[in-house]
């Protein structure tokens, strides 16, 4: 495995999908620079993984947060060699209907901020040979579902920009693909669920395998994806990872909020 020595820097890493990236890289050999904007969280998840980990507190809305946290993962690591953009959040409104503040929060991190942290890593990992990115995005940024609109925008334009930034950085010799994840159970679920019933059937009922997946079943296609001795042959990829997501064309599950009570949640 090409992993062992490396450095990777993880967005949205307190938890969920980002936090099992970051274990499942440390578990590899890797050292993690985490980054959330809730620092109380972020230093837990941080002490969780041990002296492997450090982490840069801030808000991916802010382009700060991406070159603060690129400047920590090179002046303590020496580099970057892999990145992954996690962070991002979901709320739920009809597009005739959401203000017009919820729609800016969400394009800026998940779309401007994905597009910052780019900006501010591609010099570093210019440095490095096999220099690898993964985007997480959504399978809602495949197939439309009420209420979920701008959300799925930005994920649908990840997929865009995903091959066009392998076009641009093949020449430097950096990697770049994405993991199109389908429902997950993290935190930001189960507080949908607790507050919308019946959501964990109705998500459920959307999907071949008809059953959630856990956070791990994302992180390991991302450590694929990332790992240079398996998938070096590959990029520009879309790879969804989503238990066949609306292949028969079911219903869409109900929109959710992942802010409840002030705490933002990863989304999926």
């Amino acid at each position: 495995m090409a992993i062992k020595g490396r450095t990777a820097l993880v967005t949205g890493a307190s938890e969920g999908i980002g936090f099992s990236i970051a274990e499942a890289l440390v578990a590899a050999g890797a050292q993690v620079v985490l980054t959330t904007r809730r620092e109380g969280p972020l230093a837990a998840a941080a002490q969780r993984l041990g002296p492997s980990a450090s982490y840069v507190a801030g808000d991916m809305a802010d382009t700060g947060t991406a070159e603060r946290a690129v400047e920590h993962t090179v002046g303590v690591h020496g580099g970057v060699d892999l990145v992954v953009c996690n962070a991002g959040i979901l709320i739920p409104g009809l597009l005739a209907q959401q203000p017009m503040s919820e729609v800016d929060r969400v394009i800026m991190v998940n779309l401007r901020g994905t597009i910052a942290l780019m900006n501010a890593a591609v010099p570093a990992l210019a440095a490095r040979d096999e220099a690898s990115v993964v985007v997480i995005s959504s399978s809602i940024g495949r197939q439309p579902a009420a209420g979920m609109g701008i959300y799925g925008a930005t994920k649908a334009a990840l997929h865009y920009l995903v091959p066009t930034w392998a076009i641009e950085l093949a020449p430097q010799g950096t990697r770049v693909n994405a993991v199109c994840a389908g429902i997950t159970d993290t935190p930001g679920l189960r507080a949908g669920a607790d507050a919308i019933p019946g959501l964990e059937d109705a998500v459920i009922a959307t999907n071949l395998i008809k059953r959630i997946a856990t956070a791990d079943e994302i992180a390991r296609p991302v450590l694929t994806l990332l790992d240079s001795d398996v998938s070096g042959y590959v990029t520009g990829s879309v790879w969804d990872i989503d238990g066949g997501y609306q292949r028969d064309r079911g219903g869409s599950a109900p929109a959710r909020h992942t802010e409840r009570n002030g705490e933002a949640h990863d989304a999926v």
